[in-house]
């Protein structure tokens, strides 16, 4: 009895030290000092395989210290009107004619979109 007392207690307190935020087009989650970030590809339609469809993604893993890095990095360029930010992991890029104000990520060929609201909510993290 206690062996399961034990193990219910582990898998309790697992779960509740993982993070996780679900944004319009991405998913974090956070967990053991790691932050992976799974977006939508915005530079693919999709496509059908054996009658499936399925979407192109982007993920993305970083430590503390390059989340750290990459808050900033975001912060930086969600003030400009129109910045780039090159890293080896990723690239962030903003555009002064996207009236919505969102930071694009890179990584390779696929783009990923985060919003102006979900800017403030990655920032508080």
């Amino acid at each position: 009895m206690n062996k399961l007392n034990l193990f219910i207690l582990l898998l309790t307190s697992s779960l509740l030290s993982s993070q996780n935020y679900v944004g319009e087009t991405f998913k974090l989650s956070a967990d053991s000092g790691n932050v992976v970030f799974l977006f939508e590809d915005d530079n693919s339609d999709g496509r059908y395989i054996s009658g499936t469809f399925v979407k192109g993604y982007l993920k993305i893993t970083l430590d503390s210290n390059e989340f750290k890095t990459f808050q900033s990095n975001l912060k930086k360029a969600s003030k400009k009107s129109e910045h780039t930010i090159e890293t080896k992991l990723y690239g962030l890029d903003k555009y002064s004619w996207d009236d919505s104000r969102s930071v694009y990520i890179r990584v390779g060929n696929k783009i990923g979109t985060i919003r102006k609201k979900e800017i403030k909510d990655l920032l508080r993290l």
